[in-house]
């Protein structure tokens, strides 16, 4: 059973796979409280119909809502330098706050800069794939590119060189 940290890209595809069910009573889902309040969630069928998903009456249920504070936001935010700092959503950044404080999560994320800031900030083993997920839960499915542990890897492997070249992180004042 995993402890999963979910951002709002892996949690409306689970539902549009159908195998939200599946995962939910198989781990332990955790969501920001910005992802959880402040994401439109709806996933469209092969049809193009919209399918709301309302998890606000799971909290407690089969999810477990977890949240910093605005000044931890904040202080996070600014380690980043201003390009950076742009690609990332306030969800994403709350979830990264949240890996800190607690190791045993692993954060599932299809975005690109998310991925890439695990690696910036030393928490690479602390991400797993969109694809990895359903492999340890069992489930096997035709997925998109996105969800690829490869491409995954591939913005790991982006974060850590951007971190070697002192990139993506503002710089430290040398005293």
């Amino acid at each position: 059973m995993l402890l999963l940290l979910l951002d709002a890209d892996v949690i409306i595809d689970l539902h549009k796979l159908s195998v939200w069910k599946h995962v939910i009573k198989n781990h332990n889902i955790y969501i920001p409280s910005i992802i959880l309040h402040k994401e439109l969630y709806y996933y469209e069928d092969e049809r193009g119909t919209p399918h709301p998903i309302d998890l606000i009456k799971e909290i407690g249920v089969t999810i477990n809502e977890l949240s910093c504070s605005a000044e931890e936001l904040l202080s996070f935010k600014e380690q980043f330098d201003c390009v950076f700092q742009e690609e990332l959503h306030d969800g994403e950044k709350e979830a990264l706050i949240l890996l800190k404080k607690q190791e045993d999560l692993l954060f599932c994320t299809c975005d690109h800069a998310a991925i890439k800031a695990l690696a910036l900030l030393d928490l690479s083993t602390q991400g797993i794939s969109f694809e990895n997920l359903l492999k340890k839960s069992g489930i096997n499915k035709k997925l998109e590119f996105k969800h690829a542990q490869k491409r995954f890897k591939k913005y790991l492997d982006e974060g850590s060189i951007m971190k070697i070249q002192d990139w993506g992180l503002k710089k430290k004042s040398k005293r």
